[in-house]
This record gives C-alpha cells, structure tokens and sequence, in this order.
C-alpha cells in the first residue's frame, strides 16, 4: 500500500496577524517531513472563499514551491476544479508543475460541488458536468501534440494555439477524479480515473464500491478512456492524527473530524456541503450521536497511537484501496502535532505495509 497525505490549509479564528503565513509555511514543512518520512504523495485541494475551512485557493502554486524542496514526493492536485477556469490556463499549468517537480504531478480534476465557490466565480452550477467533461477533452488534446487544433463545443470555443511548455510525463500526468458518492467509483473505473474517497463512507461500503471500480476497470478499453492510458489506482482520504499516546491521538483526531464535517461555527460552515443530502445540519446531527470510539470504529476518525493506527489503516486495506491517505491537517490540530504524526506514521506505520 502507499500512503499519501492532504491539507486544504485550514485555519480555524480566532486569527493573528500572521496565522494565514504561518499555515502556508508550515504546509510546506509538512510536506517536506512527510517525503523524509516515506509518504509517496501530497495532496492539495482547490478552495475559494471558504475562510477558516480552506485557504488552498492556488494549489499549483503551493506544489510548485513543495516541489522545489523534495525530490520524490508526488505531487497531487486533488482536484482542480475545470469549471472556473480556461481549459488552456489548466493545461499551461498543470504542465508548468510538471516540468518543475521533474514530472511528478498527479492530475485530479472536478466540477466542483460547492455552489458558493462556482458562483462566485460567475459561473452556473448547473452546467459544472458539462464544463468540466469539455475542459478536460480539450485539455487532453492539448497534450497530444504541441499545435493544437482548437476546440469548439457547447460551452468553450478554443482557439489552435501550440499550448506550452510541454508535460515530462508523457502523454500526459496520471488523471483522478474524487469520489464522495460512492456511485462514482465505477464511473471512474469505466473512464480510466484515479478515484479518490473518503473514510465518511463504510468500510463495507467502500470495498463494494472499490470492487465495482476493478470491474469496471477491467472492462474498459480505449472506447471508454478519457485519458490516453487508465490510471486504475483507488484510494481514501481519512481525518487523522497519530499520537505517543493513544487515547490522545483517538481525541484528537475526532476532535479534527468533527470540526471538518462541519461541527463547527465558522461564518461559510453552511456553505462547505451544500449539495450533500440534507446539508451541514444533517452532517452534524448524524456526528453528533456518534461516540469518539464510534467514530475510530467506523473509520470517520483515523487517531490513535500508531498500533492503533497499523489496525486501521489494515481495515481499510481490506477494501482493496492501493493508497491510504492521511488528512492530519484539520480543525485545531496544531502544526506540531501534525508534524508528529507524520513522524510516528513514517517511523511505525509505513514500513509494516511495504513489502
């Protein structure tokens, strides 16, 4: 299994003068830790407006300066969202961070689901599939070649360009898409995706959905690929901390789960899961009956010491997932304590799972 880790740079008020810097800064910090500590991957999400929940509104940027200080360390826009952009600014890009993490980007793109963010940039919600399907065929043919030919569809009219620099990886970065409904699993296997989930979900719902996804993985051929070659890797993202001490890091990671599913009294709290069934206050009703241990159990919370943590993150395997990925920096957890984390989960966990 590869283990992977993710932050949407949270930073919960009360605020001081530098507290935005600081959790910029010390991103890049984790980032470097996670690399010493064998973490493969670095995950960043692409946020807007959502002060307090996320300040990630450049994730390219931050990965370009993440990739200037490691050497190994994949480099994972999860996701980009292709609606609120020009599909050629994504593929300039995309190919610039490329070129300078010397070819290590992951490529995750969506729609976005966040009604507040995609209408703030003047867009339609609505049309968010739409957009996003046609982003992504345009920007694939940018890859294929240097001149391209233009495109011309419902929502976007390009214009033959040679788009530059060229992407390393040839023909283009590994493609993802994330999976919060577990129906999107198969969706991605049929297209050739890289999914991503989330431990919100079951772990007998997650290993349904991952089995439907190898199938539908198996079953594809060139008709169905969105790409020019499938990436069939599945992986979840959980609320985590590892801790010296158990019942610590059991609280703490709860503690961070629920201030990220939306227990929580940040001014846009209501905005982060508008489209989910029932909104934030069904979200936090259905936390609120669960206990912490409820929540280790049930895999909501990833948090423990990092015996606890090797029992885990077995479970998960069981699924069949090929990356188990830690989201450490959430809620109150402090930079400390995430650096910990990572120190323990590379010192302790890591190596009972490369074989």
């Amino acid at each position: 299994m590869k283990f992977g880790t993710m932050t949407q740079i949270q930073i919960p008020r009360p605020w001081h003068e530098t507290s935005e810097r600081e959790a910029y800064w010390n991103g890049l910090d984790q980032g470097v830790a996670a690399e010493a500590a064998g973490f493969e991957y670095f995950w960043i999400t692409e946020q807007h407006f959502l002060a307090e929940i996320g300040h990630a509104a450049a994730s390219d940027m931050f990965l370009a300066a993440l990739s200037q200080r490691t050497k190994t360390l994949r480099m994972g826009l999860g996701v980009v969202v292709l609606p609120i952009h020009n599909p050629i600014n994504v593929a300039e890009r995309v190919a610039c961070l490329d070129v300078l993490s010397n070819g290590r980007v992951e490529f995750g793109s969506g729609r976005g689901t966040t009604p507040y963010i995609v209408e703030g940039l003047g867009f339609d919600p609505a049309e968010g599939r739409g957009r996003g399907a046609e982003s992504l065929e345009a920007i694939l043919k940018m890859y294929d070649a240097p001149k391209f030919p233009g495109y011309k569809g419902e929502y976007y009219n390009l214009a033959a360009r040679e788009i530059l620099p060229r992407p390393i990886q040839d023909p283009h970065p590994p493609l993802w898409i994330a999976a919060t409904n577990l129906g999107t699993y198969e969706f991605a296997g049929q297209q050739g995706f890289g999914v991503i989930g989330v431990t919100r979900n079951s772990i007998e719902e997650t290993k349904a959905a991952v089995d439907k996804y190898r199938a539908a993985a198996a079953s594809a051929d060139d008709s169905t690929l969105i790409g020019r070659y499938a990436n069939n890797q599945a992986a979840v993202f959980g609320i985590a901390c590892c801790h010296d001490d158990d019942a610590t890091g059991r609280k703490l990671a709860c503690d961070a789960a629920r201030w990220y599913y939306g227990d929580n009294d940040a001014e846009l709290n209501h905005m982060r899961f508008a489209t989910a069934q029932g909104g934030v206050e069904q979200i936090r009703a259905n936390i609120s009956k669960l206990s912490d241990d409820d929540m280790i159990e049930q895999g909501m919370a990833i948090g423990g010491n990092p015996d606890t943590i090797c029992r885990q993150v077995e479970k998960w395997g069981s699924t069949g997932i090929d990356q188990m990925i830690f989201f450490m920096q959430a809620g109150f957890t402090t930079h400390d304590q995430v650096m910990r984390s990572i120190e323990l989960i590379g010192e302790k966990v890591i190596p009972k799972f490369q074989s």
